[in-house]
């Protein structure tokens, strides 16, 4: 046999036979319905796309709310985009030092699919002043199912001998101030594929973590856990400061940090919180028992107090007994001799 690739040598029909071919008749018949096994498996695959199709439409509809959301916390970080970019491992091939202060400008970006997605989509970019040009939205749009692709570019109004050229030199090496004037085709359009299908599903990996090729999973995992002040177990951290905002936008004023983030610091602060009323629960216990001791000291004092004044009161009730007694003895005595007397004086007359 040929020492040359498959690929590249002519076959025959000794090596590939079919039903044109001398090839005898059961082999034949198999072939027949090993064909139509497999038209059966080409139908459940293309029903299968159009399911898979019909639910990605679905979600699409679904997410928005959501990149709204994540967009309202992006457009707060200042210089969010550009740090992704130059963190992202090909994106930052296209962005030379020259030309970071435009990313710098890039104050949102957006993927929007058309309602078919086979048919394409577009990337939105919303860029604040700066020495470029003078739009604030430029939008590349990229139509995949037309009889021939094609891509279409907002009018871009360049400032003074900052226009690039109309096609760059070495597409391979194409920059990015280039790639927004350039309307390459879509199936060619490296940058937008990358943006797309990358970038602007999950633009935070980008920007708190540079070169994702090289980092381990549990590196980033680590980061954002000290980032939320949580350990490897997801529990808060004593001691950590959590943070009031995550910047300061250009026109001064503070900014809040996303609804998320604050659910999860006052998730964190009421957990603290029941911690600190336990502990305060337990004084109030201790506190409770330390006072009904006191109570009962004070009942006691008061009983032995009650005590002592029955007593008194009692050694008082004998002392005027004995007095009465006393007293009633003596006025006895005085009557007796009262009595002796007046016998005795009438004693004499009696007898005479």
């Amino acid at each position: 046999m040929s020492d040359e690739p498959a690929a590249k040598r002519s076959r025959n029909a000794d090596e590939f036979p079919n039903l044109r071919s001398d090839v005898a008749g059961d082999v034949k018949e198999k072939l027949i319905e090993l064909d139509a096994v497999q038209h059966q498996l080409d139908v459940m695959s293309e029903k299968a796309a159009e399911e898979v199709l019909r639910v990605e439409q679905v979600f699409n509809k679904k997410r928005m709310p959501i990149y709204e959301k994540r967009k309202n916390l992006t457009t707060k970080i200042d210089n969010f985009w550009q740090t992704a970019f130059l963190n992202h491992h090909l994106l930052s091939t296209a962005i030379p030092e020259e030309q970071e202060d435009l990313l710098s400008a890039l104050r949102d970006l957006e993927v929007q699919e058309f309602e078919d997605l086979r048919s394409g989509f577009r990337i939105v970019m919303t860029f604040d002043p700066n020495e470029y040009f003078e739009n604030t939205v430029i939008t590349k749009s990229y139509y995949l199912q037309s009889e021939t692709p094609s891509t279409q570019i907002t009018e871009i109004k360049w400032k003074e001998n900052k226009k690039p050229p109309a096609k760059p030199e070495d597409e391979s090496a194409i920059t990015f101030l280039e790639w927004l004037n350039y309307a390459a085709p879509p199936d060619s359009d490296e940058i937008a594929e990358v943006i797309k299908d990358d970038l602007f599903i999950n633009p935070l990996q980008y920007y708190v973590m540079p070169d994702m090729q090289e980092v381990d999973e549990d590196d980033i995992e680590g980061f954002l856990n000290e980032e939320r002040g949580v350990d490897e177990n997801g529990q808060p951290v004593r001691g950590y400061a959590k943070r009031v905002g995550v910047s300061i936008n250009p026109t001064g004023e503070s900014e809040e940090l996303g609804e998320e983030a604050v659910e999860e610091m006052d998730d964190e602060e009421t957990a603290e919180d029941e911690e600190v009323e336990g502990e305060d629960g337990d004084d109030e216990e201790e506190g409770e028992i330390e006072g009904e001791d006191v109570d009962d000291e004070d009942d006691d004092g008061e009983e032995g107090a009650l005590e002592e004044d029955e007593d008194e009161e009692e050694a008082e009730g004998d002392g005027e007994g004995e007095g009465e007694d006393e007293g009633e003895g003596e006025e006895g005595g005085d009557e007796e001799n009262d009595a002796e007397k007046a016998a005795a004086e009438l004693g004499p007359a009696e007898e005479l």
